[in-house]
């Protein structure tokens, strides 16, 4: 990993480089250290791809989609992201903290989309809901992410608090949903020289409820046109993909970032603007 490349990407790095072995996983590592790395859907446009089934509502046009109900939270999944959602309580650590030391999470709801639009992907599509108070006790940064959260008043354009972000984000964009607010961006966590890839890339959505009660978390692959399959530097490109440059990783890692910035939402697979509409639907009853 290029020292220049810090955050949570660069503390991945390092806690490799200190003994884990393997990419970092939802599942806890035996040793290590501790890592860190959506009322109404938002209306979408008539200029929404066609494929899309929408259904006339007041105006506005909605993405159909499969209704998701359980004691803790409430959401639709627009068509052609996922069919369902299967829902578990456990204290597994997870993604972004490779553990280490601290032992299991606090409990908490995970909710892992069924049949989703993206398969052989790093991480499995999934949305998490923790007890704030709980997860801020974890550790020393996971009690700085929830006073973050607390006070968040994202607005696009800003920086974000740096407990909060990663050196390779783009797309960075406040998402509300019915009873709290957030911010989502799209990001890969490195282990080494590696290109930007289809394989890794993921959005990355972080809300608390407004009462601030509960943290919300989901990660959601997502893949852009013009990225390689995989990480592989000497892989093939797309037509208009951007080739890797090892030797200004930095900015290679900056001119990515461009791209995906300025690349159309529905250009992206599953939508982005589909993406959000999910997080934005949702409904944190707690538990």
């Amino acid at each position: 990993m290029n020292k220049k490349v810090l955050g949570l990407a660069g503390i991945l790095f390092f806690t490799l480089a200190c003994g884990l072995s393997n990419p970092p996983t939802p599942a806890p590592a035996e040793q290590g250290v501790e890592t860190i790395i959506a009322a109404t859907f938002s209306a979408l446009t008539a200029s929404a791809p066609p494929t899309v089934e929408a259904t006339q509502t007041s105006e506005q046009l909605t993405p159909d989609g499969t209704p998701v109900n359980t004691a803790e939270v409430s959401f639709l999944i627009p068509n052609g992201i996922a069919n369902d959602a299967t829902t578990v309580t456990n204290t597994e650590v997870e993604y972004p903290f490779v553990n280490p030391s601290n032992g299991a999470m606090p409990q908490h709801v995970k909710l892992t989309l069924n049949l989703y639009a993206l398969n052989e992907t790093q991480f499995e599509p999934h949305i998490m809901i923790f007890r704030a108070a709980e997860y801020a006790q974890y550790t020393e940064n996971s009690a700085s992410i929830i006073n973050e959260m607390k006070s968040l008043q994202y607005v696009d354009g800003q920086p974000l608090p740096e407990k909060l972000g990663s050196d390779f984000m783009a797309q960075i964009h406040a998402v509300n949903f019915k009873n709290g607010h957030g911010v989502r961006y799209l990001t890969q966590v490195f282990m080494n020289f590696q290109a930007v890839n289809n394989t890794e890339l993921h959005y990355y959505y972080q809300g608390i409820t407004e009462d601030g009660k509960y943290y919300v978390q989901a990660i959601l692959p997502i893949n852009a046109p013009f990225l390689a399959t995989d990480g592989d530097p000497n892989g093939p490109l797309p037509t208009d993909g951007i080739p890797f440059n090892g030797d200004d990783f930095s900015g290679y890692l900056n001119t990515v970032s461009q791209k995906l910035n300025s690349t159309d939402t529905f250009s992206f697979t599953p939508y982005l603007e589909h993406l959000d509409a999910m997080i934005e639907s949702m409904q944190v009853a707690g538990y």
